[in-house]
């Protein structure tokens, strides 16, 4: 008895694990060819030489000027809280927050007008490997679209960011994403 309760207790945390990632299957998201306006439930991965995290996303942007994203820890709580329009800038972390654009800029190496162009598909892409390409300057962004991946990567000199697309609407009608906030 006393063995079969040891050997439960060494199997919970995995049951656990487990349990958390079962809502989380690949979805089936249709990409349109051209839209303004993409409102997502993501997984964020950033592996970066300062900064390493993992977690869920919800984002909105709407093209060519208006971005709100929120990261989420393990509890729920929000890590990052960006809302950037065309005359608003403010970034929450747990440290601070901030009111200059450039400062995200510094800590990320991407201007957020760039992210807006990247996640709504404007400008020039290439094809590389079957998946859509943009070069930029300073990093490249992967789209891996239309597949069981459903994920966007820049790739920087100093890692990657990428985000995973668990839940996309195209429509500013649907509402998906766990907080509020973000004016539009």
């Amino acid at each position: 008895m006393m063995r079969r309760s040891v050997l439960l207790l060494a199997l919970l945390p995995f049951l656990l694990i487990a349990c958390t990632h079962m809502g989380k299957r690949p979805v089936s998201i249709s990409w349109p060819e051209k839209f303004d306006y993409l409102e997502a439930l993501c997984e964020i991965d950033v592996m970066l030489k300062t900064r390493q995290y993992t977690g869920d996303m919800s984002l909105r942007a709407m093209y060519p000027d208006r971005l709100f994203l929120e990261v989420y820890g393990p509890f729920g709580n929000t890590v990052l809280f960006v809302d950037r329009s065309v005359d608003h800038f403010i970034m929450k972390t747990d440290e601070e927050e901030l009111t200059d654009e450039n400062e995200f800029y510094r800590l990320f190496r991407i201007r957020i007008t760039d992210i807006i162009e990247d996640l709504t598909l404007k400008g020039p892409l290439g094809s590389e490997d079957g998946h859509l390409v943009r070069e930029r300057p300073e990093y490249t962004v992967s789209y891996h679209l239309n597949d069981r991946d459903n994920r966007i990567c820049w790739r920087l000199r100093e890692g990657d960011l990428c985000m995973k697309f668990l839940e996309v609407s195209f429509s500013r009608e649907k509402s998906s994403g766990k907080g509020g906030g973000g004016e539009e």
